[in-house]
């Protein structure tokens, strides 16, 4: 096998062999097979996203919303290539034909090796890469007939946050060449079908953090002077405190680093509103706007079969 390069760490390992930093071999590791109605509107439309999660993202943000499977060596359950593809096509004629993948950059090989199979089959559905931003244009590159429909997050203007909350070093830097290689392969503008169901383009979507509204604001104006206001953004509230993060705060007199303190809270009125602000001033008209109190209904668990289903 090719020594494993695809993100950003550049661990040079033979994954067949040893393991790099995201502690993923090179098999088809799956968190869950679901279809998912949670998505922005074009995305999910009213039947929903065929999702495939893959475990052990190549980031360790220490809020994770999904950090049940999200946490670095998490193995999730190998299934062969049949028995995925088996799983995604019993699910498609119930969707509205997207499928997507998520956190898929650490398995970019093994989602091509799906979708290829999928499309053998007879299936084309529209497929949506979904990542967390912390990609490497050139494996992009490698997916230009692959993709249809990019679902970036764009999470960090402020490098020191991004090593310090997801342990991403140079996040700004590749989450930019990221989306221009996007961008490059797809256009800027999303479109839809004629029922509103997204078929190709690019939504940048990024979940406001409480206590760190600047970072937002940055997000925003770097996208506004690298790469355009015309981009459909998904600009997000529904963070709240997970139980592993309230895990890593016990109660009794330990200190722990100032800033992950602010986290243990959810964004305030005043922070949505100065992002949305931000938002507007920049320019931005095209997007979605969550609502501020989604942070009491987005709350995954990937112990049932249906991570999604209070949804």
């Amino acid at each position: 096998m090719t020594p494993c390069n695809l993100c950003p760490r550049k661990c040079n390992v033979d994954r067949s062999e040893s393991l790099g930093w995201c502690k993923a071999d090179d098999r088809i590791h799956i968190s869950s097979i679901v279809i998912h109605k949670g998505e922005e509107p074009p995305v999910s439309g009213e039947k929903g996203i065929v999702n495939v999660f893959f475990p052990s993202c190549n980031m360790q943000c220490i809020y994770c919303q999904n950090w049940e499977i999200s946490c670095r060596g998490t193995q999730g359950s190998v299934m062969t290539l049949d028995e995925v593809c088996d799983a995604i096509i019993e699910l498609l004629p119930l969707s509205e034909n997207n499928l997507g993948f998520v956190s898929p950059t650490h398995f970019v090989q093994q989602m091509v090796m799906i979708i290829e199979e999928v499309r053998r089959r007879g299936y084309n559905p529209t497929i949506i890469y979904n990542s967390n931003g912390y990609d490497l244009p050139e494996t992009l590159r490698s997916l230009e007939k692959t993709v249809d429909v990019w679902l970036p997050d764009f999470k960090y203007s402020d490098d020191i946050l991004a090593e310090e909350l997801s342990q991403a070093p140079g996040y700004s830097k590749y989450a930019l060449v990221s989306l221009k290689e996007m961008i490059h392969q797809t256009g800027a503008t999303l479109y839809t079908d004629d029922h509103g169901i997204a078929r190709r383009g690019i939504i940048v979507r990024h979940l406001v953090l409480p206590g760190f509204a600047e970072n937002s604001t940055g997000v925003l104006e770097l996208i506004a002077a690298e790469v355009s206001t015309g981009l459909h953004l998904s600009l997000m509230s529904q963070y709240y405190p997970t139980l592993r993060l309230k895990g890593t705060y016990p109660q009794s007199g330990e200190t722990k680093p100032e800033i992950f303190k602010p986290l243990l809270g959810t964004v305030s009125h005043e922070e949505y509103l100065s992002v949305i602000n931000a938002f507007n001033e920049l320019g931005f008209t095209r997007g979605w706007l969550q609502e501020f109190d989604s942070q009491n209904t987005y709350r995954p668990n990937f112990s049932k079969k249906n991570p999604f289903e209070q949804l």
